[in-house]
């Protein structure tokens, strides 16, 4: 149905990989992605955003039909300060020494190719925003600065997942952090340790006490970072752990946090010590029924292009998140990449290939 250069899709694919973008720093990457879409004939707008800036582009299109939101977003995961694409026949990986970036770079160079075979077509279309984060690697910072009420968009596919095309992600979890801070007593180890109250061993009795990893099918907890004392000659009077707990069901993720305070607050009195704990919700998550509107949208514009659809869950948290906590509903939608986060990183040219098929058959399907 579309014949996709494949050529200049790998090159726009490893000329955004080959920039640097850490997040906060993705200065130079967007000035690439403003020229190129530019010359396409889009309003391009930086919206500041901590050290950085979002960007908003807009196409315009028939006023008859709906604008929808393409989302993914521009920093991405360290070391890449100097990527060097190793491209093959059939996948592009980095040279061992770095990640490779797809995450999320094969979005932008999806929506790039896509809008570049729209001019070259004069393929119609309705009124397309896309929206490009920064900082989603530090906890979706960028999409957090963002008034999400300028958008005129109803439905979002963002592309920030891995694995093949064809995957759309309908449910994922509600994420918090919990701080545990034990305050013991603090005495000399040597001469007196019966006078104190050791935080580090009551804060040990707390994280052994508590469910860890995997709970059920929606639910995990995670204790990730300790620190404490000051000495191995000083009773420690202080602990501290950060964790956090995820939960497709909010109820399950209230129900994991009770639990957490409850068992910190009883080896605390069991042990003379005292505790103070701080929560703070990291995102909302969110469900989506197969059959609804959204849902459908995609799955048809898939099977317009030869794309097998399968509806799954995940485990962590993207823009989706936030996205959903507005008017706006939204699926996460795999763009190809694999192993992410890891020097081992690549992604198949034909998922490329594909994903740009995908979104073209997107922006062609919504009415």
């Amino acid at each position: 149905m579309y014949t996709i250069n494949r050529e200049s899709l790998v090159r726009t694919f490893v000329e955004l990989a080959e920039i640097p973008s850490p997040s906060w720093r993705e200065k130079s990457v967007m000035e690439y992605i403003i020229k190129r879409f530019s010359k396409l004939g889009a309003v391009c707008t930086r919206y500041k955003c901590g050290e950085s800036h979002n960007l908003l582009i807009r196409f315009s299109g028939a006023e008859d039909r709906s604008t929808i939101l393409l989302s993914g977003h521009m920093d991405t995961v360290i070391p890449c300060e100097s990527v060097k694409a190793v491209v093959t026949s059939t996948r592009i990986t980095s040279d061992g020494t770095s990640i490779l970036g797809s995450d999320d770079k094969a979005a932008i160079a999806i929506f790039i190719e896509a809008f570049e075979f729209i001019r070259k077509n004069n393929i119609k279309h309705g009124p397309v925003e896309i929206l490009l984060t920064c900082a989603e690697e530090l906890g979706l910072k960028g999409i957090k600065g963002f008034d999400l009420s300028i958008l005129k968009a109803k439905y979002g596919f963002v592309f920030d997942s891995s694995g093949r095309i064809g995957r759309i992600i309908v449910k994922a979890p509600f994420h918090s952090n919990m701080d545990i801070t034990v305050k013991g007593r603090a005495s000399h180890a040597g001469m007196a340790p019966e006078k104190g109250i050791n935080a580090i061993r009551v804060l040990s009795e707390i994280i052994a006490a508590l469910p860890s990893g995997r709970i059920d099918d929606e639910s995990t907890i995670n204790v990730g970072i300790i620190s404490g004392g000051m000495a191995t000659n000083i009773v420690p009077e202080f602990a501290e752990c950060k964790l956090e707990v995820r939960s497709i069901d909010r109820r399950k993720m209230n129900a994991i946090e009770k639990q957490v305070r409850e068992t910190a607050v009883r080896i605390c009195r069991e042990n003379r010590a005292k505790c103070r704990i701080e929560r703070t919700l990291e995102y909302s998550g969110f469900s989506i029924s197969p059959e609804e509107k959204i849902s459908q949208l995609a799955a048809d514009a898939m099977k317009r292009v030869k794309i097998r659809p399968e509806f799954v869950s995940m485990g962590g948290g993207s823009d989706t998140n936030i996205i959903n906590s507005s008017r706006i509903r939204a699926v996460n939608l795999s763009c190809g990449m694999q192993k992410i986060h890891s020097t081992g990183e690549f992604i198949m040219i034909n998922d490329l290939v594909k994903g740009t098929e995908f979104v073209l058959s997107l922006i062609e399907t919504v009415k």
